[in-house]
């Protein structure tokens, strides 16, 4: 009897120990795919633990001691940690944020890397990746931490965006994917948390073209998610508080917002517009609201070092 409890709590004991990202149904060869892909932008090829390595030497110069889960799951918090200390990720949008008011999150991080030195210095620097890093942070802030903040984005925050391309009733086609912008900085007790410039991709869900009979003809946006600076997705929709402000901008605007209204939540298209009428469009450029769906834990950044540095 004592041993078989015995044995129970050794085993609970190693399920506690297991990382977050490995105990949630997410086996090990997993976990550290998704580390090669955000950094690699692929996986790769060979053993499991010649592959770990590699990754270490790449992001510390050496490799690590520990269990594989303990070494993955520490390559993970290096790569997407959002804590005031940040992750790799963080530090790459601040350093591009910093020199170029735009962000390339959607690339691999090495890719990333390789792009602002090329910018900053005009060719690939040495080092390990977390040395790379920290030398771009500290040559464009002259830290490697800025003033950052643990705040809340309240749900039904406005955030003002603008389509990259015409939404037209009449050619849009179920499956669209239609990229749009944030227009305008969101901030949070005066910190920004979604830089103006951030851009993500609306799906078309619904199509009816404008028929005959005055038969109107609508078009369906999910907006889907949107990443804070710290990487933090936070998910858009157009609710009563963003369709009472796009009704003040018609007014404002005339013709540019006419025929835009708001069509209740239909299951699978969480906030989406109908667009109304015959040749009715959503013009590229014309700038509206969304607005978020829940409150969001985010970093919230003043774009000037830390004090006491």
């Amino acid at each position: 009897m004592r041993k078989s409890m015995a044995a129970v709590l050794c085993l609970l004991l190693v399920v506690a120990l297991i990382p977050s990202a490995v105990s949630a149904n997410v086996t090990p060869l997993r976990s550290l795919e998704i580390v090669e892909e955000m950094l690699y932008g692929r996986t790769q090829e060979g053993p499991l633990l010649a592959r770990i390595e590699q990754v270490e030497l790449d992001i510390y110069g050496q490799t690590q001691e520990g269990a594989v889960l303990m070494r993955i799951d520490r390559m993970l918090t290096f790569l997407q940690n959002t804590d005031v200390d940040g992750g790799l990720h963080l530090l790459l949008n601040l350093a591009e944020w910093g020199f170029s008011a735009t962000l390339s999150g959607d690339k691999p991080m090495i890719d990333r890397l390789q792009g602002l030195e090329l910018v900053l210095y005009g060719e690939q620097q040495s080092g390990t990746v977390s040395q790379r890093a920290e030398r771009l942070m500290m040559d464009v802030w002259g830290t490697t931490k800025l003033d950052v903040k643990q705040v809340t984005l309240p749900a039904q925050t406005l955030v003002k965006v603008a389509l990259n391309q015409t939404v037209d009733s009449g050619t849009a086609q179920v499956g669209d994917r239609i990229v749009y912008r944030i227009t305008e900085d969101v901030m949070v007790d005066g910190r920004v948390v979604i830089p103006a410039g951030t851009t993500s991709v609306a799906t078309v869900t619904e199509v009816t073209a404008a028929g005959r009979l005055g038969k109107d003809g609508r078009v369906l946006l999910d907006f889907g998610s949107v990443p804070a600076l710290d990487g933090t997705a936070v998910r858009l929709k157009v609710d009563e508080r963003s369709t009472e402000k796009n009704r003040s901008l018609e007014l404002a605007a005339g013709a540019s917002m006419a025929g835009i209204i708001l069509l209740g939540s239909p299951v699978g298209a969480v906030g989406a517009y109908l667009i109304k009428g015959k040749d009715v469009q959503i013009e590229a450029n014309t700038q509206f609201y969304v607005e978020t769906e829940r409150a969001a834990p985010v970093l919230g950044f003043y774009f000037r070092p830390a004090l006491n540095q």
